[in-house]
């Protein structure tokens, strides 16, 4: 099932594309997209993310591939999140930006790679997790393990651009500094990549918004606690 949900991505991505609609997949098949080509562990549906104006264009392609909407969330949430049940399974489609525990803005990166988004905006969907599983520290460990850190966008972990958004973020600094500091024991052999991608982000300058929220600390919640859709 999981070589199968990878080759169904791919191909919806294709399709939308050809469709006129821009697709990029996150999620569990991104990962293996972006490390062995192989699934490593169970993948059980498929994440995606869109552009906003590609939503009517893109919901009439995924109906002419066997994809049905869940109607009423998707007219609650469409805005910013669809879900659609299709060949493969379950089909979780970002609108514009990834919000779990922090919002990623995604709607001007989505061009940069193909048929993923970067592996910096999938890494740091996997680093904005406050509560890890081990699905989460197992995709952190693949993707730090086949990419090394690197300057400027490419097949690496871009810390210019990571650097940026916690400049001015000190709750997505606190919540990724924290994650790296857990992962080197939670898998050992990304150890030294963790600890030097920290060091990155903390050394990087902070702005005036940074400073003001760092003196409110951990006495206000920074993150938000995602409900998974029913």
């Amino acid at each position: 099932m999981s070589e199968a949900l990878v080759t169904e991505g791919v191909g919806l991505v294709e399709h939308a594309q050809r469709e006129g609609a821009t697709v990029r997949l996150l999620g569990g098949a991104a990962v293996v997209l972006h490390t062995t080509g192989v699934p490593y562990r169970e993948i059980g549906d498929l994440d995606a993310a869109t552009g906003r104006r590609d939503v009517k264009g893109l919901t009439r392609a995924l109906v002419e591939r066997g994809y049905e909407p869940e109607t009423r969330f998707n007219a609650l949430h469409g805005d910013r999140r669809l879900i659609f049940y299709g060949p493969a399974g379950k089909l979780d489609m970002f609108v514009e930006r990834f919000e779990m525990c922090h919002r990623i803005e995604l709607g001007d990166r989505l061009a940069l790679d193909s048929p993923t988004i970067t592996v910096s905006d999938l890494l740091l969907t996997k680093l904005q997790v406050v509560e890890l599983n081990a699905k989460d520290v197992r995709d952190l460990a693949e993707l730090l393990s086949h990419h090394e850190l690197g300057a400027g966008e490419g097949d690496h972990v871009n810390t210019d651009y990571l650097a940026k958004l916690v400049s001015d973020d000190w709750g997505l600094w606190r919540t990724l500094d924290g994650t790296l500091e857990r992962l080197p024991a939670l898998a050992p052999e990304v150890g030294e990549r963790s600890a030097a991608l920290r060091r990155v982000l903390d050394e990087a300058p902070k702005g005036r918004r940074f400073r003001l929220r760092a003196k409110v600390g951990e006495r206000k919640r920074w993150y938000e606690l995602p409900d998974e859709p029913e």
